[in-house]
């Protein structure tokens, strides 16, 4: 695989700063792609959380960058991406010094149906469930403050169902109807394998989640999160989309098809008022 020593890939993260355990899976999966040694250096930035996306380009104090590479961990291109993540990085001085280039986001890569889809083959063969007896709730986050966020989920719902059309499927989200607590209630099958949507842990993947499905809740939960009810019913809660293990590979490929093909963006101008 060809190397690019003079580029720093970032995995552009919303974060968080309340819980911050949620931020450690972005870290862990920084340190996958890095020990590939195809780039100068890999790291996390967050909106929230640190390394700040206003500050992470003093890392490359000691290497020789000339390209930055953002490959943004999120599941939609809405306002965090469009609005939020330029300006931040607009903020840091030293941007000018780089060319800065920022790759699709990791959610809408076409990969990550088909690898949904092996895990739900896996689970029905683990747990020796029956298809028909068992739905696939999609669980994205949504937004009642921007249209956008919910279309990446509804693309991802339609990529499953070419795929494998026998499979029953439910959409539902946190933030917007339809809401995963009233979708849970209508599941009318035995069995339900659950899909966060999501980049990584934290309180939605191990509160909101799990309350909505039944399914013990709390920051220490492991995926999969399961549980059988006195009749056999199975619930399984999966890992996030972001935690599967081969995003790593998924990020690399798409950091370098950006480098490849790619422009470098042009940042905003800010003025004293942004």
């Amino acid at each position: 695989m060809k190397h690019y020593k003079n580029c720093a890939l970032i995995l552009g993260a919303h974060g968080s700063m309340a819980a911050p355990d949620s931020n450690q899976p972005l870290h862990d999966l920084a340190a996958a792609i890095a020990i590939k040694d195809i780039f100068a250096t890999v790291t996390p930035a967050f909106l929230n959380g640190l390394p700040d996306m206003s500050d992470f380009m003093r890392l490359f104090k000691d290497k020789e960058v000339e390209n930055v590479l953002i490959v943004p961990a999120m599941t939609s291109v809405g306002y965090y991406l469009q609005n939020v993540i330029p300006k931040r990085l607009a903020e840091n001085p030293q941007h000018n010094q780089y060319n800065l280039f920022i790759s699709p986001v990791i959610g809408m890569h076409q990969k990550i149906a088909s690898l949904i889809l092996n895990r739900v083959d896996q689970m029905l063969t683990d747990k020796a469930l029956e298809i028909d007896d068992t739905t696939i709730a999609l669980i994205g986050h949504g937004t009642r403050r921007n249209a956008n966020s919910s279309k990446s989920t509804y693309a991802l719902l339609q990529q499953l169902k070419d795929l494998r059309p026998e499979l029953n499927y439910e959409i539902a989200f946190l933030d917007q109807d339809p809401e995963a607590d009233a979708v849970a209630k209508s599941i009318s099958t035995r069995h339900k394998f659950v899909v966060p949507f999501l980049i990584s842990r934290g309180p939605h993947t191990t509160v909101d989640i799990p309350e909505a499905f039944g399914l013990p809740s709390g920051p220490d939960v492991r995926f999969p999160n399961s549980s059988t009810n006195a009749d056999g019913d199975v619930c399984v809660c999966d890992l996030p989309i972001g935690m599967y293990p081969e995003i790593a590979d998924l990020c690399i490929e798409m950091a370098i098809a950006e480098l490849e093909q790619g422009c470098p963006v042009t940042l905003p101008q800010l003025t004293p008022s942004n």
